[in-house]
């Protein structure tokens, strides 16, 4: 083998070894943040007080349940959490009144109560934003744990319901 190839050999090896180093650093770090934990949080919006915290798992569903203002019938939001924040999934409805979600790949009547699936629609900035009712009982389902936010401390604040990965809180 010439000097040349020789040296071009090495230059071949190289790279590769230092692009299969790259992709493996890469994988690390994906599956690093892909573990880590991440924490629901319902805070008060004005002073940033957090009122409830639990672990959740990537994919987790929970749902917001309430009665309509106007239509005085159940309501229920069902959320996933996802790594880039929180995004609507379903609504079930027992009609389409003013303010209710109206759009989706999927709609289903079902014993009196639509039900949207498939909205897959990212809740804006990430964090969602509830003001509970004072009239009606209004629900955060997460898991086993029914949080009732229209008592107090929740009752009369404005509320986020926001995702926080675990390491950047140095819990």
């Amino acid at each position: 083998m010439s000097k040349d190839n020789y040296k071009k050999a090495l230059l071949i090896r190289n790279a590769f070894l230092s692009l299969t180093s790259l992709f493996i650093v890469l994988e690390l770090v994906i599956m690093f943040q892909l573990n880590q934990p991440i924490k629901i949080i319902i805070e008060d919006m004005s002073t940033e007080e957090e009122l409830f915290v639990q672990e959740v798992e990537y994919g987790e569903r929970f749902e917001v349940n309430y009665i309509h203002s106007v239509e005085r019938s159940p309501v229920s939001e069902v959320f996933e959490v996802r790594g880039d924040g929180i995004y609507t999934m379903e609504s079930h409805t027992e009609s389409f009144g003013a303010g209710m979600p109206y759009a989706g790949e999927d709609v289903e009547l079902k014993d009196g109560t639509f039900t949207i699936k498939n909205i897959n629609r990212k809740v804006h900035g990430g964090t969602l934003r509830i003001r509970p009712s004072s009239v009606f009982p209004h629900h955060i389902i997460i898991g086993d744990t029914d949080i009732v936010i229209s008592s107090a401390p929740y009752k009369g604040k404005n509320l986020e319901v926001k995702l926080i990965k675990s390491y950047f809180r140095g819990d």
